[in-house]
């Protein structure tokens, strides 16, 4: 690991560490002040919102990374200035188009929202789902021009103060006024969030500016980051109506569940999420796919260790750890958040093995594999998901991310230079995905899970000894 890459690596790290521990305390708060069924509505008002905040970046955010990326100084260059406003006018208008069609759907549609809610508690739900939207949609472009520029201590920020005092506030107005309250706390942090951050960039970051529209650098980034935008888009409009099946059809508490397998997969996930910015600019400094590879190798392979090890134990412990930090009416998501964890172990690990691949500039692969392996589970969550609810879809979601991270393996791990130190990780994560389909099957009893998983966790560890005290020596300041 070079020292640029764990400076600032360990910027984002802390950040996320901090950010993500206070957010697990005010999603408990949550859960436990709202109950199943109303968190599983606040869960699609925030999946709602974090999924246009990925759409408004029109795939713009990767592209302006790639053109810019490599260099912390071309940003302030002309060509830099007008390529991070074009990516502001691209956000700031995708927003307002999904503004629009979003309050269509949400009032004339009678879409999200159960259909027997009074007229005027719609109303309000819908106007602060909006102003969510609107706030956090906009501000996408300015966190990219954070990056961009390495400034990784301030882009920290995102993930270490705004992220769990959004949730900390959401938490405060559920104790006091229910799904309302939280939904008003979200959105009195999104608006501080705008402020920091046009204080911060001042005149670098003007998203409100739509004239005169910067046409050749917005094309600029759109031909290039189409491809990867295509993805995400299509992955969108699955998984989120796919979403919505499972409330209509199984109800909001199985959304509930969701959501507590998702608060843990945050925390479960903090590492590789920070790493892979930090990673894509270092990668896109290295000439040739093999040096890119060979960058990759050492953290993939010790991210892989950390997550199964984390993996593991947490299915020691988590039958009795989910009530205890969850509370009653939560022992139905016991098979769920096992199912969310494996699945983020996979697409943390699909994250990593296709930086190089992007670095590359190979985005039609990543569209290949992406595009297909959606409309493989669009077409299996819509036959399924009716007759086995909230099963079904995580199933398809783990599908979906497993097709595509052994179609970015295969050019990589061609040009790893140690493929055997990979070997015990492949089979460990091979045979425990096994054990918990089998699960989720019932063709397994709960109460094998202790013994195996212990078993698993301490013949990982001794096996991949030397990875760890690698990984120990890496994070220890002063250490090569």
């Amino acid at each position: 690991m070079t020292s640029t890459l764990r400076r600032g690596w360990l910027h984002l790290a802390s950040g996320a560490g901090i950010g993500r521990i206070l957010g697990f305390g005010s999603n408990l708060l949550l859960s436990r002040w709202l109950g199943p069924t109303d968190l599983g509505l606040f869960n699609l008002v925030t999946t709602t919102v974090q999924t246009g905040d990925t759409l408004v970046r029109c795939g713009a955010d990767y592209a302006l990374n790639y053109e810019l990326g490599a260099d912390p100084e071309a940003i302030k260059r002309e060509a830099g200035v007008e390529l991070a406003r074009a990516l502001a006018q691209i956000c700031t208008l995708a927003t307002l188009l999904l503004c629009l069609g979003l309050a269509f759907w949400l009032w004339f549609g009678k879409g999200l929202f159960p259909a027997a809610m009074a007229g005027s508690q719609r109303l309000v739900w819908s106007l602060l789902l909006l102003v969510m939207l609107a706030f956090e949609g906009i501000s996408a472009s300015a966190w990219e021009l954070l990056l961009v520029s390495h400034q990784t201590s301030a882009l920290a920020l995102r993930q270490g103060l705004f992220f769990p005092l959004r949730l900390l506030l959401a938490a405060l107005g559920a104790l006091l006024f229910g799904v309302s309250g939280a939904l008003v706390g979200w959105c009195l942090v999104a608006a501080l969030q705008w402020g920091w951050l046009k204080h911060q960039l001042d005149s670098r970051w003007m998203p409100l500016r739509l004239w005169p529209p910067l046409l050749q650098s917005a094309k600029q980034l759109l031909r290039r980051g189409l491809p990867f935008y295509g993805s995400n888009l299509l992955a969108s409009l699955i998984f989120y109506p796919l979403l919505l099946q499972v409330a209509s059809g199984s109800g909001l508490a199985e959304v509930g569940y969701l959501r507590v397998g998702q608060i843990l997969q945050q925390l479960f996930a903090f590492l590789p999420t920070t790493l892979v910015p930090v990673l894509f600019l270092q990668l896109r400094s290295e000439p040739s796919f093999e040096g890119q590879v060979a960058r990759l190798e050492l953290p993939l392979r010790l991210i892989w260790l950390v997550l199964l090890e984390v993996l593991l134990l947490y299915c020691v412990l988590d039958q009795w750890l989910i009530g205890w930090l969850f509370g009653a009416g939560f022992e139905a998501a016991l098979l769920p958040t096992r199912l969310l964890l494996l699945t983020a172990l996979l697409e943390c690990l699909a994250q990593l093995v296709v930086q190089p691949l992007l670095a590359a500039g190979q985005t039609r692969l990543y569209g290949l594999w992406q595009n297909g392996s959606a409309l493989l589970a669009a077409l299996l969550g819509w036959l399924w998901i009716p007759k086995a609810g909230l099963s079904a879809y995580l199933l398809v979601r783990l599908l979906y991310v497993l097709l595509p991270l052994l179609g970015f393996a295969g050019p990589v791990f061609r040009h790893l230079r140690a493929p055997g130190q990979m070997l015990t990780l492949v089979l460990l994560s091979l045979a425990w995905g096994v054990f918990l389909l089998a699960q989720v099957f019932s063709l397994m009893a709960l109460s094998w899970s202790i013994p195996l998983a212990l078993s698993a966790a301490l013949a990982l560890l001794l096996l991949q000894w030397q990875d760890a005290r690698v990984l120990t020596q890496r994070l220890t300041p002063g250490q090569s």
